[in-house]
């Protein structure tokens, strides 16, 4: 029995190597406690005098069988680890192959990016870089491994990366966008914008993470937009008319940064005390222009173009007709307009001959409205835009009635005639006018004469034709009476002649 014994503890110790450490140095110390017993038993057998292997086989017995229930015990605990270390086996091999997956990833993402990652030590120099680096700067990622970060920094912009650097390295954590040029592998240079994360305080990165884009599109529109703003200003300034740029600040007051030297000629101000004073404030906008002027530039929103006419007064008291052409910068991070460009041309000349214009206008609609005549006027399309007194007077349709509307007087069916006969009438030449019939709102028929001209515009086109029209119905009518009565006078013997039969035996001799 004890050999049995003896052989199933060997087969445990031989089991218990495959155990974790901390379990394998518990079961092993059970495991040599229980041989050492069996070996104190086994010894102590072969002394025992034979009065007492009755007692002690059944103390030995009751030991066997204590002993079978540990061995037990601790083959059910051992079965017990060995199930827990295979659980732990597979979830290590799931987690292995996970992380694998991870850095395949990373490595195949960081090996697409279009961005530069890098990690600097403590001490400026490069731990780490990603692929991109030759893509955009053209050197090998390993001759770039260990050198100091600035050394390929354009001499004009390292001051501020090593002010930028000397930041991170006093306040851990994100920092924002720093823009410098980095010297190329071919000798040029290359627009870079860069992000950091100082993790110097972190003890899996103890570095700082640099991401770098290269913005050289950017920058060169940068550019040629200053140079454009810079051609501009210099064009208005050698020009009568000027332009201004103004920074709108978040309480809306309007803070000149600059007008181009015309302003000053023009309003007999200085551009000194426009910035000291405001556009507005300046007393400058005519006052019955300046609150339509600033609502409508209050209420822009986001990046938008627009026109302005208003007037200003200079300092000589002259009222001056300028148009304002404006560009409304919206910011995206703050959310509002922060600034306003304009260029502003002098249209005085041509408000003056606007308003000469519309007071002809005037002046031709108040004569063609006090007209004795109906005067009938049709832009190009034939719709109505002047129907005088006289004119609803005579056919009988009120000025609302007909204004935008065709001529309403033309019988029915005979719309192609009417624009027939006015088409001859305006392609005649030395024509004083047209009869024709036309009819009035209650249907009744009115014999007119029509004079037609076609109005011109001062680019020589056609924006219409004028109408007048005269009743010639009474005339018409004496006419045919004059008619009547000269056809009397012709005739060889009176008209009741016929009527009258002279005697049978009367000769005409007889008559004188």
């Amino acid at each position: 029995m004890l050999k049995k014994i003896f052989e199933c503890v060997q087969l445990l110790q031989e089991q218990t190597k495959e155990l974790p450490a901390q379990q394998q140095e518990i079961l092993t110390k059970s495991l040599e406690n229980l041989a050492n017993c069996l070996q104190e038993l086994s010894t102590s057998r072969q002394f025992e005098s034979s009065t007492n292997n009755a007692a002690k086989a059944i103390e030995l017995e009751k030991s066997n069988r204590l002993l079978e229930r540990t061995i037990a015990q601790q083959a059910s605990q051992i079965k017990q680890l060995q199930e827990q270390l295979h659980k732990e086996l597979s979830q290590y091999r799931r987690d292995n192959q996970a992380l694998t997956k991870a850095e395949a990833n990373l490595k195949s993402l960081l090996k697409n990016s279009a961005d530069i990652i890098t990690i600097l030590e403590s001490d400026g120099r490069v731990r780490y870089h990603s692929p991109a680096l030759e893509r955009v700067l053209g050197y090998k990622v390993e001759t770039r491994i260990g050198k100091v970060h600035g050394e390929l920094i354009h001499p004009d912009d390292l001051l501020a990366w090593q002010a930028y650097f000397g930041r991170l390295l006093e306040h851990p954590g994100m920092a924002g966008p720093i823009e410098y040029r980095k010297r190329h592998a071919d000798g040029s240079w290359v627009y870079l914008e860069a992000v950091a994360n100082s993790l110097l305080h972190d003890s899996k990165v103890r570095g700082i993470i640099l991401t770098s884009r290269e913005i050289g599109t950017r920058k060169q529109a940068e550019i040629a937009v200053r140079e454009s703003e810079s051609h501009y200003k210099i064009l208005s300034q050698i020009t009568s008319d000027f332009a201004y740029s103004f920074k709108i600040l978040p309480d809306g007051y309007f803070a000149c940064e600059w007008v181009t030297e015309a302003f000053g000629r023009y309003t007999n101000r200085s551009p000194e005390e426009l910035a000291a004073s405001g556009w507005w404030n300046l007393d400058l906008v005519h006052p019955d222009d300046r609150a339509a002027l600033i609502e409508q530039l209050e209420n822009c929103t986001y990046s938008r173009t627009g026109t302005n006419e208003y007037r200003i007064v200079n300092k000589k008291s002259e009222v001056r007709w300028l148009q304002d052409c404006w560009q409304a910068v919206w910011d995206k991070t703050e959310g509002r307009v922060v600034r306003l460009w304009g260029a502003c041309q002098d249209i005085t000349d041509r408000k003056q001959v606007e308003l000469e214009a519309k007071a002809d206008r005037q002046l031709l609609l108040d004569a063609m409205e006090s007209a004795p005549l109906p005067v009938n006027l049709t832009d190009s399309n034939g719709k109505i835009q002047v129907w005088n007194r006289a004119a609803e007077q005579f056919f009988g349709w009120g000025k609302a009635e007909v204004i935008g509307k065709s001529f309403p007087a033309i019988g029915e069916g005979k719309q192609q005639d009417f624009q027939a006969a006015l088409k001859s009438l305006l392609n005649s030449q030395g024509q004083k006018g047209l009869e024709m019939s036309l009819v009035k709102k209650d249907g009744s028929t009115i014999d007119v004469w029509m004079w037609a001209s076609q109005v011109r515009t001062a680019s020589g086109g056609t924006a219409g034709t004028i109408g007048i029209f005269s009743d010639v119905s009474e005339r018409k009518r004496i006419e045919e009476e004059r008619q009547k009565l000269a056809a009397l006078k012709n005739m060889e013997e009176p008209f009741w002649a016929r009527y009258v039969s002279p005697p049978k035996n009367r000769k005409p001799e007889d008559d004188r």
